[in-house]
């Protein structure tokens, strides 16, 4: 091999050299701009992530102050109840029900033998020798009817002094009376209140409607059939 084939074989190393580090060169290259593009499109997947979670928690905010809003108004809407139920002539109402309370009593607390309060009765119609728990909610529930039933028996067993020797009729008072809680509280012997804006009234019964007491002496219950209107 002369000089100038020697020349000539380093020559295309030198060339094949040079090409290989410009091809790994490229592909570094382009393996940089695919991490760049990878990390972009996973900084924007992020932000989008965020984002949305940011939309997440202002709506679960505003639902929550929504919500805050409305166990307040209903609240105030409960003590409203109680109120017109006190200044609306509750009392007389009943009258035309062969009862004739005069006096009225709110948040009557009802105590075990331990003298811890176990109950209590939101508003209570005496005089004579009658008396009628009424139970308020803004929307009352069957189950609101069943939970009176066992305040009505807790009254027998634990009668505080104002009501003791009477007899104790039940209602169910609210601003809204579904159709059920309505025939769930006759079942169960109990007359139901309605306040609707200004108006405080006693749904008429059906005509096969006994209302029952519990007898605070006797510590029984028996029922009457309630006089006609």
């Amino acid at each position: 091999m002369n000089f100038k084939q020697a020349m000539a074989i380093l020559e295309k190393q030198y060339q094949n050299t040079l090409a290989k580090i410009e091809l790994d060169k490229k592909l570094h290259q382009e393996e940089m701009q695919k991490r760049d593009e990878e990390m972009q499109k996973r900084d924007a997947e992020f932000k989008l992530q965020m984002q949305k979670y940011d939309e997440a928690s202002k709506k679960r905010d505003a639902e929550f102050k929504n919500l805050s809003r409305r166990f307040g108004d209903l609240g105030n809407r409960l003590g409203e109840i109680v109120e017109y139920l006190v200044t609306s002539n509750l009392k007389e109402k009943f009258d035309k029900y062969g009862f004739y309370f005069r006096s009225t009593m709110l948040k009557v607390e009802i105590n075990n033998e331990k003298r811890q309060p176990i109950t209590d009765i939101d508003v209570l119609l005496y005089d004579g020798d009658r008396t009628m728990a009424v139970e308020v909610k803004t929307r009352p529930t069957q189950e609101d009817v069943k939970r009176h039933i066992l305040r009505m028996q807790q009254i027998q067993k634990y009668t505080p002094g104002i009501i003791e020797n009477k007899r104790v009729y039940g209602a169910i008072a609210g601003a809204i009376i579904d159709k059920d809680v309505l025939d769930a509280a006759f079942e169960a012997g109990f007359y139901v209140i309605s306040q609707t804006d200004d108006n405080v009234d006693i749904i008429p019964p059906p005509a096969d409607f006994v209302a029952k007491y519990w007898d605070a002496e006797t510590s029984s219950s028996s029922p009457i059939s309630i006089m006609s209107c």
